[in-house]
């Protein structure tokens, strides 16, 4: 399975316990595939083509924004993964969103996230919920870029996962405070 993401790539080293947990409970998407967060999923794309041409109007306009990472989250009890809610501080995931997301893209209503655990790769999701339920991170995060990432997947639950920056997009502007 092939997917493409426009997302944020999170400094390992700046996400606190998020990478530790990543390692401990999904170690095959930790090694692989950088915490991240997504700003467009490929099931909202009908062309990817005018995504780009978007994405590089769009960038060349928006200021570097600021993201917390909060509270540890979970779909079906562990299950269907478990998550770290973001919090969008100034609005800048939801307006760039807004603005790559129009017709004849579909957005999904998918919160802010950045993923612990998937179901594609790890299988351990509901005793990592049993664990960091209640957990927050509390980390505010500066986006000055955005990628362009393909990831490949092989069956589900074994290391056959791989992830390449197709591109990468910076922000214009200010820094946030």
């Amino acid at each position: 399975m092939l997917r493409r993401h426009l997302c944020v790539l999170l400094d390992a080293t700046a996400t606190g316990p998020v990478q530790e947990w990543r390692q401990r409970w999904d170690p095959v998407m930790a090694a692989v595939v950088p915490a991240h967060l997504t700003v467009v999923y490929p099931e909202e794309v009908a062309d990817e083509p005018l995504l780009l041409r978007r994405v590089e109007s769009s960038l060349a306009t928006t200021t570097p924004f600021r993201l917390r990472l909060g509270a540890v989250v979970a779909e079906a009890d562990g299950a269907g993964g478990v998550f770290v809610a973001v919090d969008d501080l100034d609005g800048g995931w939801a307006a760039l969103r807004n603005a790559l997301l129009t017709a004849p893209m579909t957005p999904a209503d998918v919160p802010p996230h950045v993923t612990l655990v998937h179901p594609r790769t790890s299988r351990r999701g509901a005793g990592c919920w049993a664990v960091l339920a209640g957990r927050r991170v509390d980390l505010e995060v500066a986006v000055r870029e955005v990628c362009l990432t393909e990831t490949r997947y092989g069956q589900a639950g074994t290391a056959d996962v791989s992830l390449a920056v197709l591109r990468r997009f910076a922000l214009a502007g200010r820094r946030p405070r």
